[in-house]
């Protein structure tokens, strides 16, 4: 049997011949729903310290305008993890359409509130719902 440690840096996995263990992280998402047409920041919630974020999908829920997007970020750069992500369709990955924030793939530094807002081209009700998805390690 493979011994598993759980502790403050993620998950030490193995106990090989040499004593090595390897640090194993892992990854999580955080769900978000607010309204894609506040163009104030909505708080979405928290992800730890040390959170890599390697993207956004939207679920879509935004109603009217023409082809909506929201952004997704943080309160010092709000469209640090996703700019212009869409957010009528189905789902939608800002890494896969190329709408990733500066901020993406960078490991946050403490707790880290995470925020919604409307995009460029702003929709004109619904609610927009998805997923932050990001590892620790």
């Amino acid at each position: 049997m493979v011994a598993v440690t759980r502790t403050a840096g993620g998950y030490g996995v193995g106990d090989g011949p040499t004593g090595r263990v390897t640090n194993a992280g892992g990854t999580y998402y955080m769900a978000y729903s607010f309204d894609p047409t506040s163009a104030t920041q909505v708080l979405l919630g928290y992800i730890p310290d040390g959170a890599i974020v390697v993207d956004v999908l939207g679920k879509g829920g935004a109603t009217g305008g023409t082809n909506p997007t929201v952004d997704i970020g943080t309160s010092g750069d709000d469209d640090g993890f996703a700019n212009e992500l869409d957010c009528d369709a189905g789902t939608s990955s800002a890494l896969v359409a190329g709408t990733t924030g500066a901020l993406h793939g960078t490991a946050v530094s403490g707790v880290t509130a995470v925020y919604g807002k409307v995009g460029a081209s702003a929709a004109t009700g619904g609610t927009h719902t998805g997923f932050i998805v990001y590892t620790v390690s």
